[in-house]
């Protein structure tokens, strides 16, 4: 933004932070005197009146109000954040884009007019530099202007690292002439002033982000009139009620003196595992006395990078919070082997959010012990009562209510609001869904939160007072919310209600962390959402791109993925009305849909058999769906029933899955072989399941892996005959080295030409003694013929226990040498006897062959570093 105060002949930049929201330099905007401040962005012809609603001449800043529909309209609220860790090997870009003195060009070659041209700076920022000064120090990349005056004008942008705003421009270094000095924004989120201004003009409180480390973190959700927005932990609408005796013991347990340590933080879901976390850490980034205020948040489950070694290179105590922690052990082992090997920062905690701890958590802990990754000893417990405390469920709907009427409130002042609503938002409005929810039986205070928002959304929108039930309400707002967004960016009168609903559902069931990911979910949901109505045409191109489009505005994404999603209970509640809608049917044909890859049928099973936990009905669609594609997804469903679900559930979900592949293994069409593959695995999931068995390669090593989704085929390691997922039962490396591919591939061709050499040796002797014998050179090929099958099967795939695999090699081995007996050689009288010796070289000759095959076109691709 350019901004002004011609009376004053001030001039410089400004950072807009929000639609008519603008950051910039107090000397810039000289707002004692009495000239009229103004400001332009780079699309708007003229300049546009600004006013002041907080300053501070102390830290050299200011924030200006426009009209939102001018300047900015649009635009999502940017984020803040901080500078954690010096990591050389990864050290982030900062920029800033301004209007400096030496870019102001003339209008044209003979005018006398000049315009200021805009100039993006690049560079980098050490958080250790300048910090006695309590400044950054951003070291500019490429050029430079000659005269550190020709720099003026570019005071008070906005320096942003990772898309985050981390500090304002405040002055050039007249020693360095490559060196920048920024305000961090840390000093004005010190200011109470200034984030009640903030809050009051974006509806959203700001909050310090570790800009950084933003690859490897899930950050907080836009602000949005949604439930789901309004539900989310991280939003913090509600205040944290009860738990002060537990957060005192994490906070007390983040300030030990071990450098680092894990812990985990079991409750059923709704309880505020997540919302205890935000707190706790809340609380540490204020910091205490001569204490470093600590920064962190919750780690993604798709990081743009899994380098997380940079964490060890911490200037700032970090707390990094895992959610589902029992679905993401691989992910978990990653992070602290990367922690454990290289550590020299500050202190780091990692906490495990999940909905139980059953086996899975004391054997994690027994391995984190052996790799020295902290002494490991704390499990904190959450029960619906210490979500009270010495709170009533009263108290809690009435302080919840007040607190979503005022969010509200500020989202609609941000611009967020929908001006078709009759009535205002109160925090006293009246009870429908809350009535008597002072007698209600102990259940999670999401439940109460629940009654809370559907009583504010049914008092400022009447149409929503029809629904029966709090969460009909609130889904009636998401789908208000989505439809608006829709209308936007579909043509009039095209918005198909349920369509979108089902799109929503499969978001949030699949994810999609690329662009392609994306394109395949709303592919197959399109096609799910149609089924049953026979074969049509197939949907427009335009009309696909749109509805990803749809999906991303309305929930982007909070880490590098594509996408976002619509937040649980919600997504609980939609993806049942969408199975219903469709008759049961949804589910199974969505997870049989081609279009999908093999890692978002996993996550879509995974969520689907957790919200099972909840609501069985949803169970038997995609039950129907692994019996009907055994080969594709029962080894997905297996590894999720028995890694996720408690004892109880798993042992259900197995056996109503076991009932579902005996039904269709009875069909004509049915292949006996895959079925009773199918038939081996359950029984193998539920030995385990009924034996609870905990040993580490089991619970810990048996989650999928990125190889595993490297290919989409049945064929490799999925199909009938494969391994079980047990990881010990894995025969092939996900690679090889170059060594062992010379190697391999130097015996494999010696087979090849000792299979050669003795089929010709017997063809040349027989041929001699009879006319005929021309007959036996058709040998040569058909052996050569016979181990390169033989070598190109097994290479291919693995093939388990069928008859094949115990037939069709020794019968090649014992072909070649009946060939190679006909030969008349002299044999050492010492020597085996040929029938023994030359099954003997031919044996582990075709096994050569056979991994030479893997490793050029099979399974074992070449390892790259």
């Amino acid at each position: 933004m350019e901004v002004s105060n011609q009376d004053e002949q001030s001039y410089g930049t400004g950072c807009l932070i929000a639609p008519g929201l603008v950051l910039t330099a107090y000397h810039v905007v000289r707002p004692a005197g009495d000239g009229l401040v103004t400001v332009r962005d780079m699309a708007s012809a003229a300049f546009i009146e600004a006013t002041v609603v907080w300053e501070s001449p102390e830290l050299d800043a200011v924030l200006l109000k426009a009209d939102p529909a001018l300047v900015g309209a649009g635009m999502r609220v940017v984020r803040w954040g901080e500078l954690v860790c010096d990591y050389p090997a990864r050290r982030p870009a900062c920029s800033m884009t301004g209007f400096p003195k030496a870019m102001r060009r003339r209008v044209s070659a003979r005018s006398e007019q000049y315009v200021d041209d805009l100039k993006t700076v690049e560079g980098t920022i050490a958080p250790h530099t300048g910090s006695r000064s309590a400044l950054y120090a951003l070291e500019v990349d490429g050029a430079v202007p000659a005269e550190v005056k020709n720099w003026q004008g570019l005071s008070g942008a906005g320096v942003f690292c990772e898309g985050v705003l981390v500090g304002l421009a405040r002055l050039v270094a007249r020693q360095w002439d490559r060196c920048i000095m920024v305000l961090p924004l840390s000093h004005l989120l010190t200011v109470d002033g200034f984030t009640r201004a903030v809050a009051a003009h974006t509806g959203m409180v700001p909050r310090l982000q570790p800009a950084d480390l933003r690859p490897l973190m899930d950050n907080p959700p836009d602000p949005a009139l949604s439930s789901s927005h309004l539900l989310d932990p991280r939003s913090e609408v509600v205040d944290l009620t009860g738990m002060s005796e537990l957060a005192r013991r994490i906070e007390q347990w983040c300030k030990g003196a071990d450098r680092i340590d894990v812990a985990a933080v079991t409750g059923l879901g709704g309880t505020g595992k997540s919302r205890l976390v935000a707190e706790v850490l809340h609380r540490l980034t204020k910091g205490s006395g001569n204490q470093r205020p600590w920064s962190g948040g919750f780690l993604a489950e798709n990081p743009s990078h899994t380098d997380y070694r940079m964490l060890t290179a911490a200037s700032y105590p970090l707390l990094l919070a895992v959610d589902l922690a029992e679905t993401r052990r691989p992910q978990i082992l990653e992070l602290t082997t990367a922690l454990a090997d290289a550590y020299d920062g500050a202190a780091i905690r990692v906490l495990l959010l999940a909905r139980r701890r059953d086996t899975w958590w004391p054997a994690l802990r027994r391995h984190l012990r052996t790799r020295n990754v902290g002494p490991v000893t704390e499990t904190f417990t959450l029960t619906p009562d210490d979500a009270l405390g010495d709170h009533s469920p009263e108290d809690i709907y009435v302080e919840a209510k007040a607190a979503f009427a005022r969010r509200i409130r500020l989202l609609q002042q941000a611009g967020h609001g929908d001006d078709t609503w009759p009535d205002s938002v109160v925090a006293d409005a009246p009870r429908t869904y809350g009535a008597g929810i002072e007698h209600a039986p102990q259940q999670p205070v999401i439940y109460h939160h629940i009654a809370a928002l559907a009583d504010v959304l049914a008092h400022a929108n009447p149409e929503f007072a029809l629904r029966d039930h709090p969460m009909e309400v609130l889904l009636a707002n998401e789908e208000e919310y989505v439809r608006r967004i829709a209308e936007a960016r579909l043509p009039e009168g095209t918005v198909d209600a349920k369509l979108i609903r089902t799109l929503v559902t499969a978001q949030f069931l699949t994810g999609a962390h690329t662009a392609r990911d994306g394109q395949a979910a709303v592919r197959a949901a399109f096609d799910a959402h149609h089924h049953g109505y026979g074969n049509t045409a197939p949907p427009d191109a335009r009309t696909l791109a749109a509805l990803d489009d749809i999906l991303t505005a309305a929930y982007p994404a909070t880490d590098g993925a594509h996408w976002g999603a619509i937040g649980a209970p919600l997504a609980d509640a939609w993806l049942t009305e969408v199975e219903t809608d469709s008759g049961d049917e949804f589910i199974e044909t969505f997870l049989q849909h081609e279009a999908l890859a093999i890692e978002q049928r996993h996550q879509a099973l995974s969520t689907i058999a957790r919200t099972a936990q909840d609501k069985p009905e949803l169970t038997a669609g995609a039950q129907r769906a692994v019996a009907a594609d055994p080969e594709r997804l029962l080894p997905l469903a297996a590894q999720t029933v028995t890694a996720e679900l408690s004892t109880d559930h798993a042992r259900q979900w197995l056996t109503g899955l076991e009932h579902e592949i005996a039904d269709r293994a009875a069909h004509p069409d049915a292949d006996p072989d895959t079925y009773q593959w199918a038939s081996s695995l359950i029984s193998k999931a539920q030995e385990r399941t009924a034996a609870d068995r905990d040993d580490l390669e089991e619970l810990i090593g048996a989650s999928l892996t990125p190889e595993t989704y490297a290919s989409d085929q049945p064929s490799q390691e999925t199909g009938p005959g494969a391994p079980s997922t047990d990881s010990r039962f894995v025969l092939v490396k996900p690679q090889v080295g170059r060594l062992t591919r010379v190697v391999v591939t130097f015996l494999s061709l010696c087979h090849l030409a000792l299979v050669t050499a003795v089929s010709a040796a017997g063809a040349v002797t027989i041929s001699t003694k009879d006319g005929d014998g021309w007959v036996m050179w058709m040998f040569v090929p058909l052996n050569l013929f016979l181990h390169l099958t033989v070598a190109s099967t097994f290479g291919g795939r693995q093939l388990g226990t069928l008859v094949f695999t115990w037939i069709v090699p020794p019968f090649t081995i014992g072909l070649t040498t009946m060939t190679a007996l006909m030969a008349d050689q002299r044999w050492p009288p010492d020597w085996p006897p040929p029938w023994l010796a030359v099954p003997a070289l031919l044996a582990p000759g075709l096994t050569a062959l056979t991994y030479a095959w893997r490793i050029w076109f099979g399974q074992l691709p070449l390892r790259t570093s």
